[in-house]
């Protein structure tokens, strides 16, 4: 017979499998180990004991290692080890997750704490740029123009256009309202931003270049620097009712009328806005002459036509007329006399103003005039001569003409 799997050794007890509840194992030759298959059974045994344990003698089965329900012998127990490595991640995570929470808490927080307490506006404590465009536009609409300079990374040098007095004027002419600043999150130390605002009934929108300088920001530039106009020349210009400085001058942003001083000059487009700290907007152009301007250059063209005719002079200054006798002779006193053949001389002329000099006026016109004239010694002339140039100066509400051909 073969070797019982169970026990290999044929002397050796046999060792029924745990759990086995079938009958007895066929007898195979040997006899069977004491208390095997003999006798009333022992109670039940206690987990983690074999029978007999604790009884002397051969055949006493050896103590058991305690196994787990449903585990194989021989294999060591699984025990509570594993999830306590498991519980130790879920409950690193379960922190790590409750201190991201802190986290996102606390930048929320500072978040609405901002939002709920806006930075200042005040010149040298604005934080932010959109603090500091909205005081500096705050300024110009209470027409406090000191305070608008103060936002100014490098203050503009003073100016007429630039004082207190004027800005409150121009302001109580043409109000500054509804200011909305574009909201706008800072990166770096450099921002554009943007505005919209009334001036009057216009509704504008500026761009405004600012700097961030020792945690303050200021604004690059607060005023717009201007050119006078070479189309100016020496006309007394005014601006808002103030005569405009002679050379360079700066304005804030607003709406601004254009002003000749005279009646007779008006410029084509005397209003514009500037809606932003630069030029843009600002009419670069010339004035012409008003209707009342052009009537008043006719009227004095004839005017000065009617002095030159009577002038006893072959050469009348500025008169625009130059005939001459025959060489050597001399005109005779009261002998000349110029008449106009063209009606109504000068009505239909077109007169300009100068480039670079707008109190210059020019005007065309062929003017037709027979002259007759006798010289001392008798002799008789007939000429044709023509004035064709006027040229008028305007001098506040005067104007004054020659003819220079």
């Amino acid at each position: 017979m073969g070797q019982n799997p169970f026990n290999p050794s044929p002397n050796g007890p046999v060792n029924p499998q745990p759990g086995s509840s079938g009958p007895s194992a066929p007898n195979s030759g040997q006899p069977a180990a004491p208390g095997y298959g003999q006798g009333p059974q022992p109670g039940p045994t206690p987990y983690g004991s074999s029978p007999g344990a604790g009884q002397a003698g051969a055949g006493a089965y050896p103590p058991a290692p305690p196994q787990a329900y449903g585990q194989p012998a021989g294999m060591p127990p699984t025990g509570s080890a594993p999830k306590k490595k498991r519980n130790g991640l879920l409950i690193g995570l379960i922190a790590g997750g409750a201190a991201l929470v802190l986290v996102i808490a606390a930048v929320v927080a500072v978040v609405l704490v901002q939002k709920l307490t806006p930075a200042s506006t005040e010149p040298g404590k604005a934080t932010t740029s959109v603090a500091a465009l909205r005081g500096y536009l705050g300024a110009l609409a209470a027409g406090d123009a000191d305070k608008a300079k103060r936002y100014a990374k490098n203050p503009p040098a003073d100016s007429p256009t630039l004082t207190n007095e004027f800005l409150a004027a121009s302001v109580a002419a043409t109000p500054i309202t509804e200011i909305e600043v574009v909201e706008t999150m800072d990166s770096g130390t450099s921002a554009d931003d943007s505005a919209t605002y009334r001036i009057g009934a216009t509704r504008v929108k500026g761009h405004y270049r600012l700097t961030e300088i020792e945690n303050v920001w200021k604004l690059d530039s607060v005023v717009a620097d201007i050119d006078r106009p070479r189309s100016w020349g020496t006309l007394g210009v005014t601006i808002n009712g103030m005569t405009a400085p002679t050379s360079k001058f700066a304005l804030f942003p607003g709406l601004y009328q254009l002003g000749t001083g005279t009646s007779l000059l008006e410029f084509e487009h005397p209003a514009f806005t500037l809606d932003e700290p630069t030029g843009l907007g600002f009419s670069f152009a010339g004035p012409a002459l008003t209707d009342a301007g052009k009537r008043a250059m006719i009227t004095k063209s004839q005017e000065w036509l009617t002095h030159c005719l009577p002038i006893q002079e072959m050469n009348p200054k500025d008169c625009g007329m130059n005939r001459a006798l025959a060489p050597g002779k001399t005109l005779a006193t009261g002998t000349l006399k110029r008449v106009v053949v063209t009606d109504a001389p000068f009505s239909t002329g077109t007169p300009w103003v100068a480039d670079e000099n707008p109190k210059m006026i020019t005007m065309f016109s062929y003017v037709e005039i027979k002259v007759a004239a006798t010289d001392t010694d008798g002799g008789r002339y007939l000429i044709t001569e023509s004035v064709t140039t006027a040229v008028g100066t305007i001098n506040g509400e005067n104007i004054t003409v020659v003819f220079t051909d």
